[in-house]
This record gives structure tokens, sequence and C-alpha cells, in this order.
């Protein structure tokens, strides 16, 4: 296999949990539009609800019955409730990640962020949180950067390079499916990292392609997970 040379990150949800205010704000759209649901009956009826990205799952409200707004107009109407619950909470990176990042840096690994997040909410999260400062800027790759989103491999081939590395040598850390897709076709080797525990999160990931799944980044052990890929393993 491959030796690893750089290791890669999604933002929401791998590095920044802000998927709770993500999905609150779509179903807070949900009720507007006559279609009151509880998170669990949004991810039975609204394919792609857990990391298909705002377009897709606005497109998928739109598809509703009796639903006259625009998948456009469906999405501002997210992005105002979203952008509300994010001025209510305090941002922090998930539990674990800075030290897992400072080991693979300790390491000498190049690293980069991979994410369809839009720059400005990228910026704001990043500078919020405080993972901004652990990147160097030219690494940092966003949805203005690529011309194909995810599950197309753009963004993480596009991670790669900057790294000066092949995507084959390349790890991806992911919590959506279509994310994990993106990495295989890149080449890349993905790890999940989930933000939900139920099953299906689980199934989701494993049926996109993951080499293996953490539900937390505190049950990471860098040097044991980079030998294992190095060998072969997940």
């Amino acid at each position: 296999m491959p030796t690893i040379r750089g290791v890669a990150f999604d933002l929401e949800g791998t590095v920044v949990d802000v998927e709770r205010a993500h999905h609150n704000a779509f179903l807070m759209v949900c009720a507007e539009i006559g279609h009151p649901m509880t998170f669990e009956e949004a991810l039975e009826r609204v394919p792609g609800f857990i990391g298909g990205g705002d377009n897709i799952i606005s497109a998928k409200l739109h598809e509703l019955p009796g639903v006259a707004h625009t998948a456009e107009e469906l999405r501002a109407r997210k992005m105002k409730h979203y952008e509300r619950l994010l001025g209510e909470i305090a941002i922090h990176p998930r539990p674990g990640f800075v030290e897992v990042f400072a080991a693979i840096r300790r390491l000498g690994l190049p690293t980069a962020i991979g994410s369809l997040t839009a720059a400005n909410q990228a910026r704001m999260l990043l500078d919020r949180s405080g993972v901004g400062k652990l990147f160097e800027g030219e690494n940092i790759v966003l949805k203005e950067h690529v011309q194909r989103f995810k599950p197309a491999p753009d963004v993480f081939l596009e991670t790669a390079r900057r790294m000066g590395i092949n995507p084959a040598n390349q790890i991806v850390f992911e919590d959506s499916p279509r994310g994990v897709q993106a990495a295989v076709a890149a080449g890349s080797r993905p790890i999940g990292m989930p933000v939900y525990t139920m099953p299906r999160a689980q199934h989701e990931l494993i049926d996109a392609g993951v080499c293996r799944i953490f539900w937390d980044w505190r049950e990471i052990t860098v040097n044991a997970l980079l030998e294992n890929l190095n060998n072969g393993g997940a």
C-alpha cells in the first residue's frame, strides 16, 4: 500500500461540529412549509439529510407535496435560521481534534482542509473555533476552489496537490458518505468521523467505502493508525 504522506480534513462535522445547527435550521424550514418532522423522520423522508449539502436537501424539500417555494428560496430560509443559530452557540473543534492534529504535525506530515463550505462561512468557522490558525492559508481548499463538488474527487485532488503529494498517499478524515465517496474517487484513504452515532450513519459510511470509523478524535492514536494503514490495514 502507498505510504501516508499527508492528511486532509473535511471541516463541518468532521473538525467543527455544527451539523446540529444545519439540521435544526432545515427542520425549522420543514415546519414553515407545512411538513413538520423530527430529525429521525427527516432521515427517512429526505434523502441526503446527513451529508447531502444544502443544495441537495433544499431540492428534496422542494419535491415534498404542496411545496410552492423554489429550492433556492428554501435554501435561503435555511441559511437565515442557520446563521441565527450559530450566533447563539460557542464553536469549538470536536474534542481531541487539536491533539490528533498536533501529533500528525510532529511527524512532519503536511495537512489541509478540504471542504465545500462557502468561503465566508468557512472563514467564520475557522476563526471562531480557532482551527484556522493551525492551517497554512494555501492548504485550505473550499467550495470556490473546485469545479465539481463531492462526491466528485476534485476537492481532495486539490488538497493533495497543495500538499505536494500523490492522492494515493493521502488520508482523508470525513463525516459524510458523499465526502467519503469523494476521497475514494480521488484514490485516497478515507477515515470516517461521524457526528451521529446511530447505526445508519455507520452503515452509510461503510457503504461509501470508508477504511475505518472513529466516533471520537480521542479514540485515535496517530502512530498506530498510520502504521496500520502503511501496512495495508485499516
